[in-house]
């Protein structure tokens, strides 16, 4: 497949993955009105990086691979959503939380995806 095509099937990919994301974020408000931590962005951020270990640790054709990682785990997964709650956290002074956040997010996403790709 040529990087035009690629590039489109990213693309659709992403929008598939920012869909689901969306649909999580929205459902989580359900349960939750003002949750102590960003428990839906760091549990799609974990899972996203879990799924991309497995993802990138598979047999898959390099197209699905792209599919799936650069497009629905790419537009599922966010880190600019972690960053502007880290600094939300900040700006309501709340350091235990915003440095839990940041320790947590990284060494559970770190861990994840090491478990995924090593789990084939």
């Amino acid at each position: 497949m040529h990087n035009l095509g690629l590039a489109a099937l990213a693309g659709v990919g992403a929008s598939v993955g920012a869909l689901l994301r969306y649909t999580v974020m929205q459902v989580s408000k359900l349960f939750s009105r003002q949750p102590h931590f960003p428990w839906p962005t760091f549990l799609i951020n974990i899972t996203g990086s879990f799924c991309l270990g497995v993802t990138m640790g598979s047999q898959l054709a390099p197209f699905i691979k792209v599919l799936i990682g650069a497009g629905i785990l790419g537009g599922f997964t966010t880190f600019s959503t972690m960053a502007n709650e880290i600094v939300l956290l900040i700006d309501e002074r709340r350091w235990w939380t915003a440095s839990s956040y940041v320790l947590a997010s990284t060494g559970c996403g770190l861990l994840a995806a090491w478990i995924g790709f090593i789990v084939l």
